[in-house]
């Protein structure tokens, strides 16, 4: 097949192709066209495929023809056009029939994404220093206060509230002895001395019984999460419902057994082991973060197309709208908190979208260069795993099996060994000994 063609880079890592066509390089084209056409195309006295020329031409129009011919062209010098050139597209480009007619020159412009160019920072040059996790008696302790707390029971007593208590109240918050959006409560329960509301709120409760009112003013927090109250003076219309003692269970062996171990020591040790592994968790968490932060800032990423930072700016969206929903919200309610929009959210994601993007096409760039491999037994590792998590899900068993999920799984190896390579070269071990401590 021969045709002519001119490359011209545009802006945002796109590319854009004119491609002519000789009208005698379209004559196969149009003949597979005439044939596809004839098989789609019912006409009363012929089988399908067997339809005449002339008669073809009445029922679906000549153009037709020829734009099922100028698309079957497209298709297969377009890839050709990538191979010799060897870009790398990302999806299929945007085409637009600029000539197609009988007889003449077929002209077509396509306008492609293509992946951004990437230079890879200087790895030796980037060092994160991990830190030293311990645990402390404090930390244990308060987990132990929390877990005693939460099997308290509760008694109804006749008294005035006190540290300690939990108490049902009703209460109004107003400004300007006008009340605000959403702040009256109901049957509101309180743990006094828990500090869950602004200072002073819970200290104001002690001393009310059942049935007592009192009013108070209190200035809301500086950084207080709701911006239209955040330093704002309010007056507080409180009423008690009820007072209730809640009796703590002592710490002994006996409390240690409800809670699956046979002494308060094997409590303290389980606690220790499950705070440091969190804590490791986390701190993994954190040296990654900052080890793509550095990466970020050492490497060179191109001009990232729209298509992309749009993609991923609406999978953010999706994914907050997931964590929402889990949390027992509706998300029209949690955007109506924010006075947003879906558009305008979307939006406020484009800088974190692109902070992804780039980390995703640097780690992309690290997987190729340095080698690294996926096997098919890692694959078939991990889907076993997924399987045996999801075994009585049948839905999710079945889409662990198809090709989408096995690229979405490659792409979460792949990630995961870049990322061990990363560590392995760039993170510092906490110092042991006055030493500093490198993976190997």
């Amino acid at each position: 097949m021969q045709y002519k063609y001119e490359i011209k880079k545009l802006p945002k890592s796109q590319l854009e192709i004119k491609v002519t066509i000789p009208a005698k390089e379209l004559e196969p084209f149009f003949n597979k066209a005439v044939e596809t056409l004839s098989a789609q195309t019912k006409i009363d006295g012929f089988r399908p495929g067997k339809v005449p020329l002339e008669m073809l031409k009445k029922k679906v129009g000549e153009m037709k023809i020829y734009e099922e011919a100028a698309a079957l062209a497209t298709e297969k010098s377009y890839v050709e056009i990538a191979a010799k050139e060897k870009f790398e597209p990302l999806g299929s480009p945007k085409v637009d029939f600029e000539k197609l007619a009988p007889d003449n020159d077929f002209v077509y412009k396509a306008v492609v994404d293509l992946m951004p160019e990437i230079k890879v920072g200087d790895l030796k040059s980037i060092k994160v220093k991990k830190k030293e996790i311990n645990i402390t008696d404090k930390e244990v302790d308060k987990v132990i206060n929390d877990l005693r707390k939460m099997r308290a029971t509760e008694v109804l007593e006749n008294k005035k509230a006190e540290v300690g208590d939990k108490v049902e109240i009703d209460f109004d918050i107003l400004r300007d002895n006008v009340p605000i959006e959403n702040g009256a409560q109901k049957k509101y329960p309180v743990m006094i001395g828990e500090n869950q509301f602004i200072p002073g709120f819970e200290e104001n409760l002690i001393g009310l019984e059942a049935n007592g009112e009192k009013e108070f003013e209190l200035k809301f927090p500086e950084k207080y999460h709701n911006k239209n109250l955040a330093g704002q003076v309010a007056k507080f219309k409180v009423k008690m419902l009820a007072v209730y003692k809640r009796n703590i269970p002592e710490l002994n062996d006996k409390f240690a057994e409800t809670l699956g171990m046979k002494t308060v020591a094997d409590l303290k040790k389980q606690i220790e082991h499950n705070l440091e592994h969190e804590e490791h968790h986390k701190e993994e968490e954190r040296v990654e973060t900052e080890l793509l932060d550095k990466l970020i800032d050492k490497s060179q990423v191109g001009d990232i197309p729209d298509v992309l930072v749009d993609g991923e700016a609406a999978k953010m969206v999706q994914e907050l709208q997931s964590n929402v929903a889990t949390q027992g919200l509706k998300f029209e309610d949690y955007l109506k908190h924010l006075n947003k929009t879906p558009e305008q959210l979307k939006l406020d994601f484009v800088p974190q979208a692109i902070r992804r993007i780039k980390a995703a096409l640097i780690t992309r760039a690290i997987f190729f260069r340095e080698k690294l491999e996926i096997s098919e037994s890692d694959l078939e590792r991990e889907i076993e795993a997924m399987s045996r998590y999801y075994q009585n899900n049948p839905e999710i068993i079945k889409s662990l099996k198809t090709p989408e999920y096995r690229d979405y799984i490659r792409n979460i190896i792949g990630n995961r060994k870049v990322m061990d390579y990363l560590k392995a070269l760039c993170v510092e071990r906490p110092e042991k000994n006055g030493k500093i401590e490198h993976n190997h």
